[in-house]
């Protein structure tokens, strides 16, 4: 009775932080919904175009630079001082990130031959090369943040997790108050948003590069990061490939009706990634895997259920708010929403089940799962992308969602039963700093 108790009492601590986190990344999210008005209303739907082939279209490659060592930060901030984690991570960068972006050079060719950028001229591939240049310091700056999120300090966290987009929403406001909004001007305070961001969240977190390097570390964040990061691309990529691929394919303002509708589509999304990045350290601190086990499927529970309400709201509501909010041109977007809406909620209940996964030391499970979205997403497209562009993209995203969920649902209910076997332990030991050498 006691121990049930003590599970009630820790559970309302996870059910306020995961309320309190949701509501930062809620909040986080709707700058990103001003940003789309602000975009929309200052430069219509070729100019939100342009800014999604621009920045939007290396937010990805971000994500594939980022080498998967977020993750590791949050596993093992438990257990490993965080300057060694920040050292293992500008390592990573340099070894992983910057060679794979110089292998990626030939698509970086393919996407600036494409519709796109013809359209729109030498200057927005100038500002495609910027950014990707820029998307190389993701990993560090996100590890340090990470970290903070192991460990269980939230407002830090919360807050330098969203102040680079708080920066941007403050950038493209000024803009548009002043009537200075162009294509140049979103994308050079996007930029310097951007990166006065991250330089103020590596500085807070004293992540920049210097002493604190450990081999040990550095081989268990590699091994982790390695195995997290191929599913953490692979979901990124079935997420966002499609808008990778119409970049090449159509023209600007199709290309901004379809950014639209896959941002608001992902409206119920912050809710699912504040309750799966709270539950981490209650998982990573409990006592026995029966408990872990326990606040998982929680979690899933709760996430199941308010993204269903959430997207249900959206899609009865779609037809009135979106050319109200945005303007007529933006009703476009309305049906290419409802087709991606169903795949939302697959994509956020997945989160959920990969942190589960993840914090069993099985990331490569999760990583399954998102491999098999992103190859269901790579064959639908290559079927559908030309002959019915944006509604073949919207069509083969929604499925490649649920192919990603069933996947790692089938490697959560493997868990499952290994863990009630006693195949497979949540439980770490914390590494003396005598250990890290």
């Amino acid at each position: 009775m006691s121990s049930f108790i003590t599970k009630v009492r820790a559970m309302d601590r996870q059910k306020i932080e995961s309320l309190f986190t949701s509501t930062a990344y809620l909040i986080t999210n709707g700058l990103l919904f001003v940003n789309l008005f602000l975009l929309v209303r200052g430069l219509g739907n070729d100019g939100r175009g342009a800014v999604a082939a621009a920045y939007g279209n290396t937010v990805v490659l971000g994500w594939a630079f980022q080498i998967g060592v977020p993750a590791a930060a949050v596993y093992f901030a438990k257990d490993i001082d965080h300057r060694r984690i920040a050292m293992s991570s500008w390592a990573m960068t340099f070894l992983g990130a910057i060679p794979i972006a110089l292998l990626m050079i030939p698509f970086y060719l393919w996407q600036v031959g494409g519709d796109s950028f013809t359209e729109g001229g030498d200057s927005l591939v100038t500002w495609y090369f910027a950014f990707i240049a820029l998307q190389l310091f993701n990993g560090p700056f996100l590890s340090g943040i990470f970290w903070l999120r192991g460990v269980g300090n939230l407002v830090r966290f919360n807050a330098l997790l969203a102040l680079p987009n708080v920066l941007v929403t403050l950038g493209y406001l000024v803009l548009f108050i002043s009537g200075n909004m162009t294509i140049d001007n979103a994308l050079t305070s996007t930029f310097a948003a951007t990166a006065i961001g991250w330089v103020v969240g590596l500085t807070a977190t004293k992540s920049w590069p210097g002493a604190g390097f450990s081999r040990e570390v550095f081989t268990m964040v590699r091994s982790y990061s390695l195995r997290a990061w191929v599913g953490n691309l692979s979901f990124f990529v079935s997420l966002r490939i499609d808008q990778l691929l119409l970049v090449a394919v159509v023209p600007l303002e199709e290309l901004g009706v379809y950014a639209i509708a896959a941002a608001i589509s992902t409206l119920s999304s912050p809710i699912a990634r504040g309750v799966a990045q709270t539950v981490i350290p209650f998982v990573r601190q409990a006592t026995t895997d029966d408990e872990r086990i326990w606040r998982i499927k929680s979690a899933f529970r709760q996430v199941g259920a308010v993204s269903l309400l959430s997207v249900a709201a959206i899609a009865a509501t779609a037809w009135f708010i979106i050319p109200f909010v945005l303007g007529d041109d933006a009703a476009a977007a309305v049906p290419l929403l409802l087709i991606l809406l169903p795949g939302a909620w697959a994509t956020d209940i997945t989160q959920v089940l990969n942190t589960g996964l993840s914090q069993f030391d099985k990331p490569q499970e999760a990583s399954k799962g998102q491999v098999a979205a992103a190859i269901a997403t790579a064959v639908g497209l290559a079927l559908l992308i030309r002959p019915y562009g944006v509604t073949g993209a919207a069509i083969t995203t929604s499925i490649s969602y649920w192919v990603g969920a069933l996947v790692s649902y089938y490697y959560w209910r493997r868990l499952q039963r290994q863990v009630a076997s006693g195949e497979v332990t949540g439980h770490t030991e914390k590494l003396d700093a005598q250990e890290l050498v």
